[in-house]
């Protein structure tokens, strides 16, 4: 006599795969019913220099997410309403201020409860309410220390990791601002002519003469007596470059360098940064580097 019958053969069949076909669905099941991660939280920024400080205090906590599309003028810029969607998710909203973004008080009120929105130009010290502060490196030593404050009330867990970001960092600023204090000491030439008044910060630190073609703003158009003025005071002063800025039209500064028989050079303002720029992994310390070279080689210092 068999020890197993041909109706408990088939029973033990159909256990064995009601069995197999549980464990499969079970083992599916686990494999797609991932525990859920965490969203990181978003902090918004308005210029480049804000977002170089937020990434390295932040390392991977937060993500960051700039306002300006690469290569753009910021002073030319207007948030899209796919743009101030982003912003209504924020936790943090880094605006630079004192007049930067003429935008930004008509969104204060549209924006949710929940978004904390920093005015950077309360914590540093400005010169007649010119909002390209960033320029001047004890600014940005400033702003990196409320930018770790602000991260450290948001996330308290990783108050030791913004802390830790937050003292290199600062580091690097102080050996950059060395840099500027001994580059720029002994120059033959004191002067700098810009065609956008835009490093008003950086002459003051440094003991420049700062002279513009236009003001504040890079959509400001200069006169023609404006123009014939600073090509007679570089004949003169015998000052060999004009500066202008990579991202706004250089007509006028190549115009008055033929005129006056100088050097049309780009210098790098930091207000947004180009998609190049971005791809090489450039940061504020390296292109505050290569401004101070072209710095140099201008004002012929050794």
């Amino acid at each position: 006599m068999c020890k197993i019958c041909p109706k408990q053969k088939k029973a033990l069949a159909f256990l064995v795969a009601i069995g197999g076909a549980f464990v499969g669905f079970y083992m599916m099941f686990s494999m797609t019913m991932k525990p859920s991660v965490a969203q990181k939280p978003i902090v918004v920024v308005s210029t480049f220099a804000l977002y170089d400080i937020a990434r390295n205090i932040a390392s991977d906590t937060v993500e960051i997410k700039t306002v300006v599309p690469l290569g753009s003028d910021p002073h030319a810029y207007s948030p899209t309403p796919s743009d101030i969607a982003t912003f209504s998710k924020a936790s943090i909203f880094f605006i630079n201020g004192a007049g930067f973004e003429g935008w930004v008080e008509n969104l204060k009120n549209t924006l949710p409860s929940q978004v904390v929105m920093v005015d950077m130009s309360e914590h540093v010290g400005l010169l007649d309410n010119d909002p390209h502060y960033w320029l001047s490196i004890d600014n940005m030593i400033e702003m990196t220390r409320e930018i770790q404050r602000q991260f450290s009330t948001l996330s308290p867990k990783n108050r030791t990791v913004y802390e830790a970001n937050a003292y290199r960092y600062i580091e690097s600023l102080q050996k950059l601002k060395q840099q500027y204090e001994i580059g720029l000491k002994e120059c033959k030439n004191r002067t700098l002519v810009t065609n956008h008044n835009a490093f008003g910060y950086l002459a003051y630190a440094n003991n420049l003469k700062n002279i513009s073609i236009i003001g504040l703003s890079s959509d400001e158009q200069p006169s023609a007596k404006k123009m014939v003025e600073i090509s007679t005071l570089m004949q003169k002063e015998k000052i060999s470059t004009i500066f202008f800025e990579e991202l706004i039209d250089d007509n006028v500064a190549q115009t008055i360098a033929k005129s006056s028989g100088a050097h049309a050079k780009s210098l790098q303002p930091l207000e947004n940064i180009t998609q190049s720029e971005f791809d090489n992994n450039e940061t504020y310390i390296s292109i505050m580097g290569n401004n101070l070279v072209k710095l140099r080689s201008a004002m012929e210092c050794h």
